[in-house]
């Protein structure tokens, strides 16, 4: 009676003479002392996969095994079992297959096997260490910056530096050894603008310890696409240009030179320009009498959270910016992704005010955190070991976002009335300088004006780098593999998060009366600043919770 066939997940050393069918996902060559040697992974119809090796000693014997194909099926029997104890492992599968002299290899493309699916490791689980340090993994992402770089040999091994970010808003650092780096630095070289996307096949991702948590290539078996047209990379190209252009990623870095000065800090720009950059410097009281959508750059207080019927935070899908919606996984997103793991957001309406101003503004994950001191994860911790599961229960941490005077970058969303916040800015000196940007008659209503707060820009060759740099350090490994690095990169740009903001009443109080100015910002460098295009005139009226007749509307005063 002939042997049936078995699943993949069920190989055990119990027995040798197991019997699968199978589909060669990925193949690796390798030759060492003049000896060829083949790896494998392959995988069932049930997707389950398992590593393989063929020994040089087998190939000599059946030289048709060098043919062995990816995406081609193949019936394979009779294999030596060990355990999958390799320092890198390309197969979660307690065990691996060995070829022997016994090996039977037949049947070409005779089973029918679906494509292999690309698990993308998610940042936010590396983030939050949900991996195993002898596991590779794919990963994918956009380079938000370049760090240390050496693209030559010398004293010191080629390598880059980089700061690769998802959509999710998650930077994460970045090696790139020898070849992988060199792959790099030419895609670098011919970049025209666009982003620089990189996707890896089974990298390795290493733990905080004398460098920071890093990703990393192996030495050979890492799979290395910069910019190609591969699903992968297609797939999160077009969902982040969607984003850019709807608002929900913010900006990328334009040029391979503005990455280095970014990193380098050799930017001639002051933090408070970048923080300018593609927005209008205006105050509440005009933001919110704009009539297209606007990124605008003010100074305000934040007042009280408004409870929402959402709550105070949301779950979102691991590939894009969506919400995801489920009681138990998979969660599933608007755009049918389906997410395995529970990821948590803030997502927080806050009424903020300048004066007698008041509006509500859109506050998202990473700026919470930045108030709060904890992500929205740890929070809800927190609060399940209080027996508390309803997001309408608002923490008392929640609070902490309160009576914060901050600059802060917005886009005012005149259809919803309110304003997502992209950024923002708590440090007392940051918000002297956006203050004195403005002019004297046009400064917030709620800033003091005196010669303390009004702090001049006049030597943008030594402004503050935005880069912080560790001192460097001769790296003492000398194994490729090790993911060693000289600088750690601090990401300066936030991303805006999801662009789809419930409507909410924009509570406002009508502000006192005072000659009017152009909606016009003061911008110090007219190459950071994008010019809005026609204005809203001074003498229209503007419905704002009212008609358009004036009842309880915001009148613009006219010009004197």
């Amino acid at each position: 009676m002939a042997r049936k066939f078995e699943c993949v997940k069920d190989i055990n050393d119990g027995k040798d003479l197991w019997k699968i069918s199978v589909k060669v996902k990925e193949k690796w060559s390798n030759l060492k002392d003049g000896k060829q040697s083949i790896e494998l992974l392959v995988f069932d119809h049930k997707g389950d996969d398992i590593s393989v090796f063929i020994p040089h000693e087998v190939i000599q014997n059946n030289e048709q095994l060098i043919d062995l194909s990816v995406n081609n099926t193949y019936t394979m029997q009779n294999f030596q079992v060990s355990k999958n104890d390799d320092l890198y492992k390309t197969s979660n599968h307690v065990y691996k297959l060995r070829f022997n002299g016994g090996t039977i290899v037949k049947d070409v493309n005779v089973q029918k096997i679906g494509d292999a699916v690309t698990n993308i490791k998610p940042f936010t689980e590396i983030a939050n260490l949900d991996f195993h340090e002898n596991l590779l993994y794919d990963v994918i992402g956009l380079v938000d910056q370049v760090g240390y770089s050496q693209p030559t040999h010398g004293n010191r091994k080629v390598q880059v530096n980089l700061t690769l970010r998802d959509l999710g808003n998650i930077p994460i650092a970045c090696t790139l050894w020898q070849n992988y780096a060199l792959k790099f630095f030419n895609v670098q070289n011919e970049a025209k603008g666009d982003p620089i996307i990189v996707f890896m096949k089974y990298a390795k991702i290493k733990k905080e310890g004398k460098w920071p948590l890093t990703i990393s290539n192996t030495w050979n078996t890492t799979k290395l696409f910069i910019n190609e047209e591969v699903p992968e990379i297609i797939d999160f190209k077009k969902r982040l240009l969607a984003g850019i252009e709807n608002g929900t990623v913010d900006r990328f870095a334009e040029t391979p030179t503005q990455m280095m000065s970014q990193s380098y800090g050799s930017s001639q720009y002051t933090p408070q320009q970048t923080f300018m950059h593609n927005a209008e410097l205006i105050t509440l009281t005009k933001m919110v009498q704009l009539p297209q959508e606007t990124k605008c750059v003010t100074i305000i207080k934040t007042i009280k959270i408004k409870p929402t019927n959402y709550g105070w935070y949301y779950m979102t899908c691991f590939k894009c910016p969506k919400q995801c919606f489920g009681a138990a996984p998979p969660f599933i997103c608007g755009d049918g992704h389906e997410t395995e793991a529970e990821i948590l957001r803030y997502k927080l309406d806050v009424e903020v005010g300048d004066g007698d101003v008041m509006a509500t503004f859109v506050f998202w994950d990473r700026e919470c955190e930045q108030l709060i001191g904890k992500s929205a994860t740890v929070l809800r911790a927190q609060m399940l070991q209080d027996g508390i599961t309803d997001p309408l229960d608002y923490p008392e941490e929640i609070d902490l976002i309160t009576g914060k005077k901050i600059a802060v970058k917005v886009k005012w969303q005149p259809k919803w009335k309110t304003g997502s916040v992209i950024q923002i800015n708590q440090g007392d000196d940051f918000i002297n300088e956006i203050a004195a940007m403005f002019s004297p008659a046009d400064a917030p209503q709620g800033q003091i004006q005196d010669d303390k707060s009004t702090l001049l820009i006049e030597d943008n060759s030594t402004a503050e780098s935005i880069v912080q740099k560790k001192d460097e350090v001769e790296p003492t490994d000398t194994d490729a593999d090790v993911a060693d690095g000289d600088e750690i990169v601090i990401p300066t740009f936030s991303l805006s998060a999801s662009d789809e903001i419930d409507p909410d009443i924009l509570g406002m109080k009508t502000p006192s009366k005072r000659s009017g100015n152009d909606l016009m910002s003061t911008p110090h460098n007219a190459e950071l600043e994008d010019v809005i295009g026609e204005k809203q005139s001074s003498t229209k009226m503007l419905k704002v919770g009212g008609k358009a007749s004036g009842k309880k509307g915001l009148k613009v005063p006219k010009k004197e």
